[in-house]
């Protein structure tokens, strides 16, 4: 509780009343001022005791069920107006990542029987985020005091990727690409699953043709083909501190999260299976892979959470780690930023996963080296930078090309493009019957 600003402009009201009774000098004065102190005394002690019995407002909070990192979501406050004072102050107790809330907000009842107040939150991190209780500072009738009054609203709510960025990197779900349907060729080799008999179109294959169906039919009927499905994709999240440093506002491993589980949605889009495992991190992890449209929610749930550590980056041991969980054929897709002392353990991991996978190793490439490579030289500085730079970025090509020479398929772009390659590259794998 503490005094309210009517309580102190009055109690400062009867200090300066003081100052004309040392010139009066009248007892009778001096008595009738004492006298308005003891009033006002009782007042503001009656006006804080009935403040005190007062009942917190009956109020409720409205969550989304789960929120998107850096995307504002609305908060909204149900509180029945008949227990709600004229002139109350709202604090909720709110994550302390965003400072544009608007709160503490002022608060009158409505006319109607539900007060509603509703403000933006903007998590800026992924992970629960905890909400506290509601937070309520009401008047007294007279409005001489201000009490404080909390009503339970604890709670806890995810923060999962925003995926309304990765619709805007250049990927639409609904792409050609992205489809289970049928073959208009047949193909030698894996990849090719029966799918059913039609008749014959223009352009098929005599291959194709099945002899016996025209037969009984009297009429040519060709073999129609699918993707094979029930193929694996294992992702390969780097956890180390690599991935730490900030793109835009995310970080490198929030962009790599984002591409790995768009991946992982393609993939099951297409009725393969997706797993995915966390190494270099503070806490590694591994999900098996799943199938099925709503595996995608055991991934998200299973790695919303997950942020980069201050550890360094150990390929060979993660490469040992995955082999131990899985060891059926499957694609792995390592996300990670490679750098040049990485040549030797990297090499390492992708001789022992070729042993039993299609390795993809994805190379986060910053904006500002690309940046880089295209500016103008104007001084000594800017020069040496540069140069600096073309020779990181030469020891770099000269490991992707160590890379596909082990086996292994590299890819490198930046990583607002990354979920796009990633998945391009995946159906095309797919499609060409490599899986």
């Amino acid at each position: 509780m503490k005094p309210a600003r009517r309580l102190l402009q009055l109690v400062a009201l009867w200090a300066a009343l003081a100052l004309p009774l040392i010139w009066l000098e009248s007892a009778g004065l001096v008595a009738l001022w004492w006298a308005l102190g003891c009033l006002l005394l009782l007042v503001s002690l009656l006006d804080a005791w009935q403040l005190r019995r007062l009942p917190a407002p009956a109020a409720q909070r409205i969550l989304p069920s789960a929120l998107s990192v850096q995307q504002p979501h609305p908060v909204r406050i149900r509180i029945r107006s008949n227990s709600l004072p004229t002139g109350s102050l709202l604090a909720d107790r709110h994550p302390g990542d965003d400072p544009l809330t608007g709160l503490p907000r002022p608060l009158d009842p409505s006319k109607d029987e539900l007060t509603e107040l509703t403000y933006q939150y903007r998590p800026s991190r992924r992970g629960p985020v905890r909400f506290g209780d509601l937070e309520f500072w009401v008047p007294g009738r007279l409005g001489l005091w201000q009490a404080r009054k909390l009503v339970a609203a604890e709670c806890s709510v995810p923060v999962y990727p925003d995926f309304s960025r990765l619709n805007t990197s250049g990927l639409d779900a609904s792409h050609t690409y992205l489809f289970s349907g049928t073959r208009l060729q047949p193909r030698r080799g894996e990849g090719m699953e029966f799918h059913q008999l039609r008749e014959y179109h223009a352009g098929d294959s005599l291959r194709q043709i099945d002899w016996k169906a025209t037969a009984r039919r009297q009429t040519l009927i060709s073999r129609e083909y699918q993707d094979e499905q029930n193929q694996q994709i294992l992702l390969m999240l780097d956890g180390g501190r690599r991935l730490a440093m900030p793109v835009g506002s995310l970080t490198g491993f929030d962009h790599a999260l984002n591409a790995a589980l768009l991946l992982a949605w393609s993939a099951l889009k297409q009725k393969d299976k997706a797993g995915a495992m966390l190494f270099s991190g503070d806490q590694p992890r591994w999900l098996p892979p799943v199938q099925g449209q709503h595996g995608i929610n055991h991934l998200l749930n299973g790695l919303y959470d997950l942020h980069p550590s201050e550890h360094a980056s150990d390929f060979s041991l993660a490469a040992r780690q995955l082999l131990k969980h899985s060891r059926r054929r499957a694609l792995v897709v390592l996300v990670t930023r490679l750098q040049q002392e990485d040549r030797d353990d990297l090499m390492s991991a992708v001789t022992l996963l070729r042993k039993h996978h299609l390795v993809l190793v994805a190379d986060m490439l910053l904006p500002e080296q690309q940046q880089l490579a295209r500016q103008t030289v104007d001084d000594f500085d800017g020069a040496l930078q540069v140069c600096a730079d073309a020779q990181e970025q030469q020891e770099r090509q000269q490991l992707h090309t160590r890379l596909r020479h082990a086996g292994a398929l590299v890819t490198a772009t930046t990583p607002q493009n990354m979920a796009a390659q990633l998945n391009h590259l995946y159906l095309m794998l797919k499609r060409s019957g490599r899986l």
